[in-house]
Order: structure tokens, then C-alpha cells, then sequence
């Protein structure tokens, strides 16, 4: 991120070009990301319901607790340096940041596994936050890559 120090984005074409080829490798993530967390959780209120708590009925084991504090301690991880990126990138290239925006999109980031974990002890309606949450920030984070493939 030598471009953060120097501020030599506009003048270095390999520069650019590294920031672009970033910017488009962690789009392709956000994309990928919500493709996994729909087949392994389920983007759907009652799919995801079913895939966290069980479903009786239909023979479906709820999700073992062990396998979901590990998915939230990855997805903490990733969703952080995914948007720690994207937004110091968005911050240097647009003179405009939204700070609102950014703020928004780090603490849905945040509480979106948080509001998983406790619809798994607690209450469904907490699964529905956490779909909510986790859309935010993804289009959150496409809102700052898009901004920067625009500005670039």
C-alpha cells in the first residue's frame, strides 16, 4: 500500500494497476462470500433457520456449536481485512469518503455474527438480523469497490 505513504496513485500506472487487480480480487470475494454463506447457512430466513436450528420434520441435525463459533471467528477475521481494504483504498481515491457509510458497514460487519450466534441460543428473529446485517455490509463493501473501479 505503498500509495497510502507517497500518494503517487495518479502518476504510477503499475500502481493502479495492482490497486484495480486488488479492488477486483476482493470484489470477487464479496461475491463468492455470499454464494458460500447461502449454500452453507442459507440467505433465507427459513433456510437459514433450518440449517442453525434443525428442522425435526425433515430429518435436518441443527448445526453443531463448535462448527458455528468457528465459522463466526473466520468470518470476523475476513470480513474485517476485506473492508479494512476496501475502505483505505475508497478513503485515498475518493475526497468525498462517506464516513457514515463506513461506519455503517464496519459495525453491521461486526454484529452480523454476533446477532448469528445469538439467534442460535436465543430467538429466530435474530437469524433474520444477521441476513440483514450480513447484506449490508456487503453492499456496503460493493458500494466502495465500485466507487473505486469508477475513480481509478
Amino acid at each position: 500500500m505503498k500509495f497510502l505513504v507517497t500518494k503517487e496513485l495518479g502518476q504510477n500506472k503499475l500502481l493502479r494497476l495492482q490497486v484495480l487487480w486488488l479492488t477486483a480480487i476482493l470484489t470477487l470475494f464479496l461475491f463468492t462470500d455470499l454464494v458460500l454463506h447461502h449454500y452453507q447457512v442459507g440467505l433465507t430466513p427459513t433456510l437459514a433457520v433450518e440449517q442453525i436450528l434443525g428442522n425435526e420434520e425433515a430429518f435436518i441435525e441443527p448445526i453443531l456449536l463448535s462448527v458455528l463459533l468457528e465459522n463466526i471467528h473466520i468470518d470476523l477475521f475476513i470480513s474485517m481485512i476485506t473492508l479494512m481494504l476496501l475502505v483505505v483504498i475508497f478513503m485515498r481515491v475518493a475526497h468525498d469518503a462517506k464516513t457514515k457509510l463506513i461506519h455503517l458497514a464496519f459495525l453491521s460487519a461486526i454484529m452480523a455474527p454476533i446477532a448469528l450466534l445469538l439467534g442460535y441460543f436465543y430467538a429466530e428473529v435474530f437469524i433474520s438480523l444477521w441476513i440483514g446485517l450480513f447484506i449490508l455490509w456487503h453492499l456496503c463493501a460493493l458500494y466502495f469497490a465500485m466507487t473505486i473501479f469508477r475513480k481509478l
